[in-house]
């Protein structure tokens, strides 16, 4: 009789506390779910959480690689450039340039900051020229 009873009690607890998880939930004043996006990095966000992943070119996902590539690939789109010094501050990415003579500062940064904002979105890219 007493197994029975604790039997019992032991359903009784465990169904309360299924049915009062159940009851909770994050909602916004709207009464919907929130919801968090992931990064738009073709990996539906895998990669922003693990840097280890290769991307698209094969290479792997840490500073060195990413430097390389904003270096030798991204900024040579850009005319006019003469040096560059790239610096990473996780998740920023301080670059400075040093133009060519002649060269429009307002331009050159313009076009460096929208070409590396483009490719490179995991980090917060800050341009200077000097």
């Amino acid at each position: 009789m007493r197994s029975k009873r604790r039997l019992v009690l032991s359903v009784i607890a465990v169904m309360t506390a299924i049915s009062l998880t159940a009851c909770g939930g994050n909602k916004d004043a709207t009464n919907h779910y929130n919801a968090n996006s992931y990064g738009h990095d073709g990996y539906l966000g895998l990669s922003n959480s693990n840097p280890h992943l290769p991307n698209r070119n094969g290479n792997f996902l840490n500073q060195n690689d990413d430097g390389n590539f904003a270096q030798r690939q991204l900024l040579q789109q850009v005319s006019g450039i003469k040096r560059v010094n790239i610096m990473f501050r996780t998740p920023d990415m301080d670059v400075t340039i040093a133009p060519k003579k002649g060269v429009n500062k307002a331009r050159l940064k313009r076009e460096a900051t929208a070409v590396l904002k483009k490719n490179m979105p995991r980090y917060n890219v800050h341009v200077k020229v000097s």
